[in-house]
């Protein structure tokens, strides 16, 4: 099939490339490092373990990369990120107590005291009780294919009859030698949560011939295949509810068996969203403490990267959240410091490098503020940002009508700003 065109990226994940837009999904550089380094290496984990209950909005789902690298991280950290939630609890526990055990009511203009119980246990199975993903994706097809995309693949070899090499080598530097891998086990964890609330997905009539296409072959996890062709028996009969203990007992191995009692199945839930980004959060009514926005870049999809889009993320966006994303564009930084957020950079210690941008509601959680030059930049014609009042223009609207805003500015160009920085020897 010509709209599913993989191919490995430098760290044996596999990335894709869309025709349509003439733009990979996926830096060829490495799929799954980008997703770690740009989306889940920011986090401030002080503040996130500090939360029972997790909500994550992943913006453009793909094929599940970044909820696959958040959920790996959970599950490959578990013991070190139990532990420091429950110091980061202990040592809030402390720091109150050490100001008054005793709590003040004000109800109806009548004042008492109440003493605050902190006798309950801290210590509990799982680094949060739940979390949450809301996956948006106008793509089914991706969505059906997620669960079974491999990672961590060695000595592999891209398959020109699959892809146009002349479309994708422009975008391939094969010098990365590290090869991160997803766990099997999280795959399995969204296939059966795509089946329980999303069956019509694994019902797509164009997934399954991906799947069973030798041509693929070499780019799916073939673990899973069997657990899918369970779930279809079923759902093809019109049956919205499998028996997950037939499962469990016929298409797990006992490692998968020993994972499951580590990793439960019910600590994890996944809402999918088929739909244009802007439809989805216009009605969402979730507060999120992680946002991932991994759109097309802006010049190919505005539509996603507007002032009144990121207003509208602005909304549903916890106080102590992180919005994380790879742009690290004038007009898109200027787009978020407009709609409320504090901005810094996202900064890649291996690399010694800036690679995108968080976004922030508490400017205490920017560990790495923008620079004077970066902050400038925003206040040229660079910084003219992408407007979209109602959430509904098409694409080519939203260009058509930055375009003309930009030729009727009276701002300087980035280019004139930093030059003047530079004659100034800033």
């Amino acid at each position: 099939m010509r709209e599913f065109q993989p191919y490995f990226t430098n760290d044996g994940s596999v990335g894709l490339y869309s025709q349509d837009y003439d733009d990979i999904y996926h830096s060829a550089s490495g799929a799954l490092t980008e997703a770690y380094e740009k989306f889940i290496c920011p986090i401030n984990w002080d503040v996130l373990l500090l939360h029972e209950d997790i909500n994550i909005l992943d913006i453009c789902y793909g094929i599940g990369y970044n909820t696959k690298s958040f959920l790996n991280y959970i599950f490959e950290n578990k013991k070190k990120l139990l532990k420091k939630k429950n110091n980061l609890k202990k040592n809030s526990k402390n720091n109150f107590e050490k100001k008054t055990n005793i709590e003040t009511i004000h109800t109806n203009n009548i004042s008492k005291e109440k003493t605050v119980n902190y006798s309950e246990t801290i210590y509990t199975n799982n680094a949060f009780n739940k979390i949450s993903v809301t996956a948006i994706d106008n793509d089914e097809i991706l969505f059906g294919l997620s669960p079974f995309i491999k990672t961590g693949v060695r000595n592999f070899k891209n398959n020109s009859d699959i892809i146009n090499k002349h479309d994708i080598d422009k975008y391939l530097n094969r010098k990365n030698k590290n090869f991160p891998k997803i766990k099997n086990i999280i795959n399995f964890q969204i296939l059966l949560k795509i089946a329980q609330n999303s069956p019509k997905i694994l019902r797509n009539p164009l997934v399954a011939p991906i799947l069973d296409n030798r041509e693929y072959k070499k780019f799916i996890v073939s673990d899973l295949r069997g657990v899918n062709k369970y779930l279809l028996t079923y759902l093809s009969s019109g049956s919205f509810l499998f028996n997950l203990h037939n499962i469990y007992y016929r298409y797990l191995s006992y490692c998968y068996k020993t994972y499951l009692k580590w990793y439960k199945i019910q600590d994890f839930n996944l809402t999918v969203k088929i739909d244009d980004a802007r439809n989805v959060v216009k009605e969402d009514r979730n507060l999120y403490n992680l946002i991932f926005l991994d759109a097309f870049t802006p010049s190919k999809c505005p539509c996603l990267w507007t002032y009144d889009f990121f207003k509208r993320l602005y909304e549903i966006m916890e106080d102590d959240g992180m919005l994380l994303t790879y742009s690290s564009s004038a007009q898109i930084r200027s787009a978020m410091k407009e709609a409320g957020f504090e901005i810094g950079n996202i900064y890649n210690e291996r690399l010694n490098k800036y690679l995108g941008t968080v976004a922030v509601k508490n400017n205490s959680l920017i560990n790495y503020p923008l620079s004077d030059a970066q902050l400038g930049l925003l206040n040229t014609k660079a910084g003219i940002f992408y407007r979209d009042e109602n959430l509904n223009a098409s694409n080519e609207a939203i260009i058509a009508a930055h375009k003309i805003e930009v030729e009727n500015s009276n701002r300087i160009s980035s280019s004139q700003y930093l030059k003047i920085r530079r004659n100034n020897g800033l």
